[in-house]
C-alpha cells in the first residue's frame, strides 16, 4: 500500500537576495533523514492485559533534505514480537513518496508515517522489561554532478599563446545534495592512435558520505518486480555483493562518456564501493582534433543507487501492579 503522507513542502528561507540556483540545491551530503517524534512511542508503556488498553502510537517524521525525489519507499518499523506488535489493521511495512529540494522547494518535502503498536505482557517475575522498536528505511536516490570541464587538446603544453582554460584537479566538500558525494574529479587528455586527435579522460572519485549504507540499484533476477535495494526492508537476505553497489553515468557536451569497468558493463558502469569509496575512470571515445585547442565543456554524472539505514527508540513495558 502506499501510504498517504502529511507532506509539508519546505518553504523556509525563501527570501533571498538573489534568485535559487540548481547549483544552490544540489549541495550537501543528506538524503532522507527521519526520527521518531517525541512520546511516539512513549519511553514507558503498560502490558496488554484485559482490563488495560495496551495500544500506543509510533510516529516518525521524514524529510527529503537531498536533491533527489524519493518514489516508492519502504519504512519497516521492527519490533521484539514476543512483547510488542502492530495492532490489527495496521501495517508495520509502509510506503512512501517524498520530493526532494529544488529551485521552487529548497528546503525538501518533509511528512510523517503513524501506526499503532500494542504490548503484550511479560514475564510474570518481571516489573518492567526494556524493548526497542526499529525503523528502517529503503529507497532508491540519485547524485547528480554538473560542472565544466576544460578540455586542452595540447597534451605536451607546447603551444605558445594564452588559453581559454587551464586543465585543473577539481575538488568538493559540500557535496551534491545527496548521501553519495562525487569528491575529486582529475582531468587527463589520452593521446589516440591517430596523433592528431587526443581523447578526453576522467577520473572519478566518490565517497558514501552518509549514515546508511549503499545497495543496488539493480532489478532482482529472482523477483523482476522488485529492486535489490528493497530486499533490505524484506525478510529476504541481501549477497554482500548486493552492498556498497552502484551505477554511473557520465557526459561531456552532451555525449556519453565510456565508464565500463568490464567487459559486460554498457556505457554506464557498476562501481563497487570499498571502505566507502572508489574510483572509476571514464573517457570520449570519439576523439578530437588537437587543431580545436583549449575550450571549456560542460560534463554531467549521474549515480543511482539504493540507500537504508535504521533509527531506533528503546521504551520500558511495565507490569502493572495491583498489590
Amino acid at each position: 500500500m502506499v501510504l498517504s503522507l502529511l507532506v509539508l513542502a519546505g518553504c523556509r528561507g525563501l527570501s533571498r537576495d538573489r534568485p535559487i540556483t540548481d547549483a544552490d540545491v544540489r549541495k550537501g551530503r543528506e538524503g532522507l533523514v527521519m526520527d521518531f517524534i517525541e512520546n511516539a512511542p512513549p519511553e514507558s508503556v503498560f502490558e496488554g492485559s484485559k482490563e488495560t488498553s495496551s495500544v500506543f502510537p509510533i510516529a516518525v517524521e521524514l524529510q527529503n533534505k537531498g536533491a533527489s525525489d524519493i518514489e516508492k519507499g519502504l519504512l519497516v518499523f521492527g519490533f521484539e514480537k514476543t512483547y510488542v506488535d502492530v495492532v490489527s489493521g495496521d501495517d508495520e511495512r509502509q510506503e512512501f513518496n517524498i520530493k526532494g529540494k529544488s529551485v521552487f522547494n529548497p528546503n525538501g518535502d518533509e511528512g510523517f508515517i503513524t501506526i499503532n503498536a500494542q504490548a503484550k505482557k511479560i514475564g510474570g517475575q518481571s516489573e518492567t522489561h526494556p524493548s526497542t522498536i526499529l525503523a528502517t528505511a529503503c529507497y532508491l536516490y540519485k547524485t547528480v554532478f554538473g560542472s565544466s570541464a576544460c578540455i586542452d587538446t595540447d597534451i605536451y603544453g607546447i603551444r605558445r599563446g594564452e588559453k581559454v582554460c587551464d586543465i585543473e584537479d577539481l575538488t568538493f566538500g559540500g557535496g551534491q545534495g545527496a548521501p553519495v558525494v562525487i569528491t575529486k574529479i582529475e582531468t587527463r587528455m589520452l593521446p589516440d592512435v591517430d596523433e592528431n586527435r587526443v581523447k578526453p579522460h576522467f577520473i572519478i572519485q566518490m565517497r558514501n558520505m552518509g549514515k546508511g549504507e549503499v545497495i543496488s540499484p539493480e532489478k532482482d533476477e529472482e523477483n523482476p518486480d522488485r529492486y535489490i535495494y528493497e530486499n533490505a526492508c524484506t525478510s529476504k537476505s541481501l549477497d554482500y555483493k548486493d552492498f556498497n553497489t552502484l551505477i554511473i553515468k557520465a557526459s561531456l557536451s552532451g555525449t556519453n562518456l565510456n565508464c565500463k569497468v568490464s567487459e559486460e558493463d554498457s556505457e554506464s558502469a557498476i562501481i563497487r564501493l570499498r571502505d566507502k569509496e572508489d574510483l572509476v575512470r571514464c573517457t570520449l571515445e570519439e576523439p578530437i582534433g588537437i587543431d580545436r585547442g583549449a575550450y571549456v565543456a560542460p560534463l554531467k554524472i549521474e549515480l543511482e543507487y539504493g540507500y537504508t539505514f535504521t533509527v531506533s527508540k528503546d521504551i520500558i513495558i511495565e507490569k502493572i501492579l495491583t498489590y
